[in-house]
């Protein structure tokens, strides 16, 4: 598996988390030592993406309800 070819795998899973899971569990049960490494990490990069997009969401959704309480009205 060439270089650019995992690049574009790691770039999928973090912006679609989804391939990225299922690239990872497909993966990692490979005979192939550079696959199951591959799919670690595409599984990795996946789980990280969801986190982050959690934290963002419920960071935003809070930022957003916060001048609501903070008025003296």
């Amino acid at each position: 598996m060439t270089g650019g070819i995992r690049v574009l795998l790691y770039i999928l899973s973090f912006f679609i988390p989804v391939v990225g899971i299922i690239l990872g569990i497909i993966w990692m049960n490979d005979q192939d030592p550079e696959k199951k490494q591959v799919g670690k990490t595409c599984l990795i990069v996946g789980i990280v993406s969801i986190v982050l997009s959690c934290i963002c969401w419920f960071a935003a959704s809070t930022l957003s309800i916060g001048p609501a309480f903070m008025s003296g009205y």
